[in-house]
C-alpha cells in the first residue's frame, strides 16, 4: 500500500477501482468533430442521439428565459411541482397507462444512473442482488454496486431468445443459484426497450417476468428510457414497445413491487441535462428515495429546460417524429452495409441507437478500449468497447 492509499478508507480504495476516468478521459477529450476536430476519435461506444442535439440546442436558445428564482435552490432535489406535472402529462400521453400517472408518484434526480443507485439503496441491503439478463448495459454494475452495494446477478440466455417467455426459467435458475451461494436477490431489472440489443419485450414475456417477481417477492424495475426512440422495422422479429404501465398488471404483480425509470438522455437527446425520474406507487420506497436525493440533485435551470420541452407538446410531437424517422433511416443504412460485407447482426432491432454485430471473425480485440488505426496518421480513429455490454 502506498503512502497516499493509506490516507483513504477501505471503501474509498474499493470504489476507486470502479472509476472509468483513466480510460474515458483520453477519449472524451479528443472526440471527432467534422469542423473542430476532424482527426478526433469516432466514438462508437456511447449511446447518444447526436442526430437530434441541434434541435434541442435550437429549442433552448429560443425558449429558455431565466429569472432570479432559477438560480436559487428551487423547490428541492426531488423535482419542482411544474416539472412533475409536466412529466406526468407526458407519460399519460405517450405511455398509455391504465392508471393515470400522478405528479406525486414521481421523484426526480440527476439521471437514471443516480436513480438506479437510489433504488438499490432503498430496496436492498448491502450484498443483495438484482437480476439482469445478458448482454446488458455494462454500467449497471457500477450504478447498483459502487455505493448501494447491490450485486448484479446475470441471467445467461443459453440459446433461449431472451425476449421470449421461455427465458423466465433462466431467471429463476439464476435466482435460485444466487440464493444457494448466499445472495439474497431482491429485484429484477427489465431494460425495455433493450440496451444493447435494441429490441422490445413482448407483452407475454413482461407478464411472465411479473409473475416470477410476484412469486419470489422481487421488485421489478423497468428502465424505459428508450420508450420513444422506437421506429418501424419490417423485420418479423421486431416487436413494438409496451410499457409496464400500459396494461392492468395487478393480476401479475403487486403495485408495491412495480417501478419505472425514465429520463431525458435518450428520447430527448439531452444526456448533458442530467435529469431523470422514477415512478412508483410504493410510498415507503419513494419516501426513502426522496430522503437521499439531495446527493443527486438536478438544479432549477435543468428542471426549467425540461419542463419547457415537456410543455411544448406541438414541438415535442414533431421532435419525436423526426427522431424516429432518422433512427429508422440510419438503422436501415447500417444493416445494408453489414449485409453487403457479409457481417452477421442480430435481427429485430427497432429501438434506440443499437445493432448487435458479430465482429469476432473480423477484428481481434486485444484491449477493452480499441482504437482502429493509430494516432498521427491520416486515417480515422474509431473507438469500440467490446466489454461495454457484458
Amino acid at each position: 500500500m502506498s503512502g497516499m492509499e493509506g490516507t483513504i478508507s477501505e471503501r474509498g480504495r474499493a470504489i476507486a477501482q470502479t472509476s472509468l476516468k483513466a480510460r474515458l478521459q483520453p477519449l472524451l477529450s479528443d472526440l471527432y468533430d467534422a469542423k473542430d476536430n476532424p482527426d478526433g476519435i469516432v466514438d462508437m461506444g456511447t449511446a447518444e442521439n447526436h442526430i437530434m442535439t441541434k434541435d434541442v440546442s435550437d429549442f433552448a436558445n429560443r425558449k429558455i428565459r431565466t429569472s432570479s428564482k432559477t438560480f436559487t435552490y428551487g423547490e428541492g432535489p426531488w423535482g419542482s411541482k411544474r416539472l412533475r406535472i409536466a412529466m406526468a402529462k407526458h407519460m399519460n400521453k405517450y405511455f398509455h397507462p391504465v392508471s393515470t400517472v400522478q405528479p406525486e408518484d414521481l421523484v426526480f434526480a440527476n439521471g437514471i444512473t443516480s436513480l438506479c443507485e437510489l433504488f438499490g439503496y432503498a430496496m436492498g441491503e448491502e450484498g443483495d442482488g438484482i437480476l439482469i439478463s445478458r448482454p446488458c448495459y455494462q454500467a449497471f454494475i457500477a450504478d447498483f454496486g459502487a455505493k448501494a452495494k447491490i450485486k448484479c446477478v446475470f441471467v445467461p440466455s443459453n440459446g433461449t431468445d431472451q425476449f421470449s417467455a421461455e427465458i423466465v426459467e433462466s431467471y429463476e435458475t439464476a435466482l435460485l443459484r444466487a440464493k444457494a451461494e448466499g445472495t439474497n436477490v431482491r429485484a429484477l431489472l427489465l431494460c425495455n426497450p433493450h440496451n444493447p440489443l435494441g429490441r422490445c419485450y413482448p407483452l407475454e414475456t413482461i407478464k411472465a417476468l411479473m409473475q416470477l417477481c410476484q412469486k419470489h417477492r422481487l421488485h421489478l424495475l423497468s428502465d424505459e428510457v428508450y420508450a420513444l426512440s422506437v421506429f418501424d422495422n419490417s423485420d418479423p422479429a421486431a416487436v413494438q414497445f409496451t410499457s409496464v404501465l400500459s396494461f392492468d398488471s395487478t393480476p401479475y404483480i403487486s403495485p408495491n413491487y412495480l417501478h419505472v425509470v425514465y429520463g431525458f438522455s435518450k428520447d430527448f437527446a439531452a444526456g448533458g441535462l442530467r435529469l431523470g425520474c422514477i415512478y412508483s406507487r410504493n410510498t415507503a420506497l419513494m419516501d426513502t428515495i426522496s430522503a437521499i436525493t439531495q446527493f443527486s440533485w438536478s438544479g432549477p435551470l435543468n428542471q426549467l429546460f425540461a419542463a419547457e420541452m415537456l410543455e411544448d407538446t406541438e414541438w415535442l410531437d414533431g421532435f419525436f417524429t423526426k427522431s424516429q424517422s432518422v433512427l429508422k433511416e440510419r438503422n436501415e443504412k447500417c444493416r445494408a452495409v453489414l449485409e453487403d460485407y457479409g457481417i452477421e447482426y442480430a435481427h429485430g432491432a427497432n429501438a434506440g441507437f443499437f445493432l448487435w454485430v458479430c465482429c469476432s471473425s473480423r477484428i481481434d480485440f486485444p484491449h477493452s478500449f480499441l482504437s482502429i488505426s493509430q494516432p498521427n496518421t491520416n486515417e480515422t480513429q474509431i473507438n469500440l468497447r467490446p466489454e461495454h455490454h457484458t
